[in-house]
């Protein structure tokens, strides 16, 4: 098991992933506009296009050669995605992830400030992380979310 940095060769392997975790055609958090949005988010070149952005740092948990998890955050300060493979749960995938790149945002001039849209199901998640709620959940087209804040 590793953490490194996402290649453009995994974007594929990434939108697998991202599709399976979420499955947003079961997800309540989704409407049918939601579901569009969200996987116009996943074409290929929107994920290539996130990973060679240098606003964007995207990390892949690779277990037994395959992408189990992945991490993106946007300047520093948003964690913009966080998923992990169904089958690969419970094994601290998501907290090591977080590490792994709250030391890098750190390292590269953030203050330890991060805000969230979480989906309903990930807010368990970023609360043992330390972010706490600050609105009561929300909808833009389409997909339910829930503004979380991290304050070091």
């Amino acid at each position: 098991m590793s953490i490194r940095e996402a290649k453009i060769n995994d974007a594929e392997g990434i939108q697998s992933l991202i599709l399976k975790a979420v499955q947003p055609e079961t997800n309540t958090d989704f409407t049918k506009e939601g579901i569009a949005h969200f996987k116009a988010t996943l074409e290929l070149k929107a994920i290539k296009d996130r990973i060679q952005n240098q606003d964007y740092l995207m990390l892949c948990f690779i277990k037994q050669d395959k992408i189990v998890g992945i991490i993106a955050m946007y300047k520093n300060e948003k964690l913009s995605q966080l998923f992990v493979d169904p089958t690969a749960r419970k094994l601290n995938i998501a907290r090591q992830l977080w590490l792994a790149a709250n030391v890098f945002c750190i390292e590269q001039g953030g203050n330890g400030n991060y805000w969230v849209k979480s989906s309903t199901m990930a807010i368990p998640v970023y609360e043992s992380f330390g972010f706490r709620l600050e609105t009561t959940h929300q909808n833009t087209k389409g997909i339910v979310y829930h503004l979380m804040l991290l304050e070091s």
